[in-house]
């Protein structure tokens, strides 16, 4: 049941976003303005500015903003509806509750998602196909885990699977709105093992599949619908949540597979962002439940690789949270390898749980170049606060056996020649950059510049981008024009340079609209700013 729009209006013309900024954080009001420390990220100057005439906020330096209520939900780690309740409490202010269309069309799709599962269900139950069954044998796992874990079959003949859609009245629409059909129009899981991917409330929202044949990709999960986000999404098992509260912490592990045989050894608290690179918005839903999380990614350099990559997000949200890093012994790929092999005790490993800090210095350290080491470093402490950066100075001082002193005055000493390495870097970012530009021109002028609305807004983010390809639209037959039509590229490059350049001209416009406001003090631009940071948002997690 959902609040009616009026009421969510209503409450927001009453309220002031000043009481939860100013019971949060330290900052002064003058009039319906003023700034404060931002609760978001560490700082020990106020740059976050609020106004109570809009009820709106923006940080200048991490660049978080939005209204009362995604102020609410940012520091009280909660769900929209529930930031409403928050402030309705507050000001003990009645709220109305109606069955809106939206909440309707989710209890439906969640609905159907369900009867497509049981229907992959009672496809294994009833040995569709003797081949998954034996696949799941060698990795261990009876009848009693596929029972238990609702593990389900896809046909690789989809006439049955057809004809249970049109029994049940699915159509094409109906299947696209639920994710389960490729850019193509075809159903996506043939010949695969089905995993249900759940909500928090265990309603099935999405579908992982491996495949038992060799066509196609080894792994394939549900597109992304209004039930299923990939970036807010893990896949967990039924007792995930009570387990999470009973022993307080979570273990974050790569595939399915993995998340099973944790369950198997008696860990029921574990999930798995399925096949995709782990998120700060994932991070933000387990911190509503726990602060400690232990990462056990595969045990070579793919999997060392997403463990660095948690250190870089995991301040990027308001909660504090401790990371760890589970050690698997150097014969086994991941726990599932473990748990196939007989393992059956894994308290050891457990309990020797590494700080993540501690485990990337130590994958950094090379004894016979202590300057490599010391430049590795430098890109780990990037992502460090002050006391964690002052702690893993310590702990790298006693690895390579040079004073904590001289290490400081190197950071501060490399800080000081920072300028030219950011021009470096600049450099070399614009020249992927016009790689990216260069494939998207190539694709305007494949469509005749008739694209879509997502590629037009793009465009018309640059004013120097914009002209160049209405430049080119006037003169079909210059050089340049010719250029672009010899330019070869694949559909998954394309996506990644529309995504990319999305992220970096909304990011030069989001500095402009900062600049503007700084000397216009406009609190109307914050609104523009919010979209353009969504649609970082959005393509950042698509990369």
């Amino acid at each position: 049941m959902g609040i009616s729009k009026q009421s969510i209006d209503d409450l927001r013309n009453r309220s002031k976003i000043s009481d939860f900024i100013l019971s949060s954080t330290t900052g002064k009001l003058r009039g319906n303005k003023g700034m404060a420390l931002c609760p978001f990220h560490g700082e020990k100057t106020a740059s976050m500015s609020f106004t109570d005439e809009d009820n709106l906020f923006h940080c200048f330096g991490c660049k978080e903003g939005g209204d009362i209520y995604k102020y609410i939900q940012l520091i009280n780690n909660v769900e929209f509806q529930e930031s409403v309740e928050i402030a309705a409490e507050k000001y003990g202010f009645n709220l109305t509750y109606t069955d809106s269309k939206f909440e309707s069309d989710q209890k439906n799709l969640i609905g159907t998602m369900s009867k497509i599962h049981n229907y992959f269900v009672n496809n294994m139950k009833e040995g569709k196909s003797s081949e998954s069954i034996d696949y799941l044998k060698s990795r261990d796992l009876d009848g009693n885990d596929i029972k238990e874990f609702q593990l389900g079959f896809a046909e690789k003949d989809d006439k049955n699977t057809n004809e249970f859609f049109k029994k049940n009245n699915l159509s094409k629409t109906d299947l696209n709105n639920l994710g389960l059909l490729s850019e193509r129009g075809n159903f996506l899981f043939k010949n695969r093992i089905i995993f249900p991917i759940t909500n928090l409330r265990n309603e099935t929202v999405g579908f992982g599949g491996r495949a038992i044949d060799d066509f196609g990709p080894k792994y394939l999960n549900t597109a992304e619908s209004s039930i299923y986000r990939k970036n807010r999404t893990l896949y967990f098992t039924n007792e995930f949540l009570s387990d999470v509260k009973k022993k307080k912490f979570v273990i974050l592990v790569e595939g399915y597979f993995d998340v099973i045989a944790f369950n198997k050894l008696g860990f029921n608290n574990v999930a798995s962002p399925s096949g995709t690179a782990l998120t700060v918005q994932q991070i933000n839903l387990l911190s509503r439940y726990t602060k400690e999380v232990y990462l056990c990614f595969d045990n070579d350099a793919a999997g060392d690789s997403a463990s660095k990559r948690v250190l870089e997000i995991k301040n990027n949200q308001p909660s504090e949270m401790n990371f760890f890093k589970l050690n698997l012994p150097e014969e086994f790929k991941d726990i599932s390898e473990l748990y196939e092999s007989g393992g059956d005790d894994i308290s050891q490993i457990i309990s020797e749980k590494q700080d993540l800090v501690e485990f990337c210095i130590n994958k950094i350290i090379d004894q016979d170049d202590t300057k490599k080491t010391f430049q590795e470093f430098k890109k780990i402490s990037n992502f460090l606060s002050p006391l964690e950066r002052d702690i893993s100075i310590g702990y790298l001082s006693k690895k390579i056996g040079i004073t904590k002193e001289v290490l400081i005055s190197e950071l501060n000493y490399q800080k000081d020649k920072e300028p030219l390495s950011q021009v470096e870097n600049s450099s070399s970012q614009i020249k992927h950059i016009e790689t990216f530009k260069d494939i998207l021109v190539a694709e305007i002028i494949k469509q005749d510049f008739s694209v879509d609305e997502d590629v037009e807004f793009l465009v018309n983010l640059n004013s120097d981008f914009r002209k160049s390809v209405e430049d080119l639209k006037a003169n079909r037959k210059s050089d340049e024009f010719d250029k672009y039509e010899n330019i070869s590229y694949s559909d998954n490059q394309l996506k990644e340079s529309i995504a990319r350049l999305y992220i970096y001209y909304s990011d030069l416009k989001i500095n402009k609209l900062i600049q503007e406001m700084d000397e216009t003090n406009d609190l109307s631009l914050l609104e523009d700013l919010e979209d353009l940071k969504k649609k970082i948002e959005f393509y950042q997690n698509t990369l």
